[in-house]
């Protein structure tokens, strides 16, 4: 176990807080420790059950400098419960609402930096509703089979973590 001993915010965001932590070793030693504090996001893998096809978003991430392709997904708001999350983000991004809605747990896609949890989820396609952006998003819903998405992943022309993760999650079943 590691120990906070003091620390100090280096940035403090919309998104994220960047802290530099001392922390006390087991061994008496001690350390540095950077941290990207997040509130986390959501994901989900939502089939349309007409064509048994799944929802994705296409959309450029600046960050990476590219274009991905990827699940539906977003940051959840300060306070919020995922399950809450998920089913906003796909009112605003894909139009749609979510059905039979699961849960498959989280990931933690950077965990030797960063506190963020991105909680997967699958469901069905509900009800249209309309696709309501965030002024800043520039969204093309798309649609894939299971096996033209994983595919993708070994062509690596999808390459993110999350979405990675949960077509392993929706190939296990669990």
């Amino acid at each position: 176990m590691e120990k906070r001993i003091n620390g100090k915010t280096i940035y403090s965001g919309r998104v994220i807080e960047v802290v530099c932590d001392d922390v006390g070793l087991d061994d008496g030693r001690t350390a540095l420790r950077e941290i990207v504090y997040h509130r986390g996001g959501c994901c989900i893998a939502l089939r349309d059950p007409e064509d048994d096809k799944y929802y994705m978003v296409r959309q450029y991430r600046y960050a990476q400098q590219t274009e991905m392709l990827e699940f539906c997904a977003g940051k959840m708001e300060k306070g919020e419960d995922p399950s809450v999350t998920i089913l906003r983000e796909c009112e605003e991004e894909l139009g749609v609402t979510a059905e039979n809605v699961r849960s498959f747990g989280y990931i933690a896609p950077t965990c030797g930096y960063s506190s963020e949890k991105i909680y997967l989820f699958t469901g069905d396609k509900g009800k249209n509703v309309g696709m309501h952006l965030d002024e800043d998003e520039q969204i093309e819903p798309e649609k894939y089979s299971l096996d033209e998405i994983e595919e993708m992943i070994f062509r690596g022309e999808i390459f993110d973590a999350k979405t990675i993760a949960l077509v392993y999650r929706l190939r296990a079943g669990r």
